[in-house]
């Protein structure tokens, strides 16, 4: 085998890119150890990037979500360790710049109740879940109790995407579930 001037022998190789699929790898890992955490790559870029070019480079964010900061806070620490770790074995180095971290938005159990005891009156199953999404709850929390209610999803459940999609009978659900809850409200107050 006869080596060319200029290139780099396989097992030499910087890839960036590898190693970011080798981190996205571990963040789908170590959030599924948790139950209910969960890790995103959702931008992954190499600058200047070619078809037979080892990218020296990557871009990538990282969004990384718990039901409650401790937990939020230990998957993050082991998701930045094990990235430091990558880029020693691979010859890499990396910066990392937080842009936002938001407190985890636990419902307030006196609403939560409330709903589902609305949905109850449907006589439509009941199912309690935790939302990893991003919504309106992640601030409303800070000044007021807030719980959500979702509807059924068709396309196996996906949102936050143009295929999102639910049934007129599914919403007239939620929107009667609604009309029970302030009945309900009306009543606890009046009383």
């Amino acid at each position: 085998m006869a080596s060319h001037a200029g290139t780099t022998p396989m097992n030499r190789r910087r890839d960036a890119a590898s190693a970011v699929a080798e981190l996205a790898l571990f963040v789908e890992q170590r959030a599924a150890r948790d139950g209910d955490s969960v890790g995103t790559i959702g931008i992954w870029t190499v600058p200047g990037g070619s078809t037979n070019v080892v990218p020296g480079r990557c871009q990538f964010t990282l969004d990384l979500r718990a039901p409650n900061n401790p937990q939020r806070d230990a998957l993050t620490a082991d998701v930045l360790a094990e990235l430091k770790a990558i880029c020693e074995r691979r010859g890499l180095r990396f910066t990392a710049e937080e842009t936002m971290r938001a407190s985890a938005a636990p419902s307030a159990p006196e609403w939560q109740q409330r709903w589902e005891r609305a949905v109850d009156t449907l006589g439509v199953p009941l199912y309690r879940m935790p939302s990893g999404a991003g919504h309106d709850a992640m601030k409303l929390h800070e000044v007021m109790p807030q719980a959500m209610l979702f509807v059924r999803g068709q396309n196996s459940g996906i949102s936050h995407n143009p295929l999102e999609s639910s049934t007129s009978d599914d919403i007239q659900l939620g929107v009667e579930a609604f009309q029970r809850l302030l009945e309900n409200l009306a009543q606890e107050i009046q009383r």
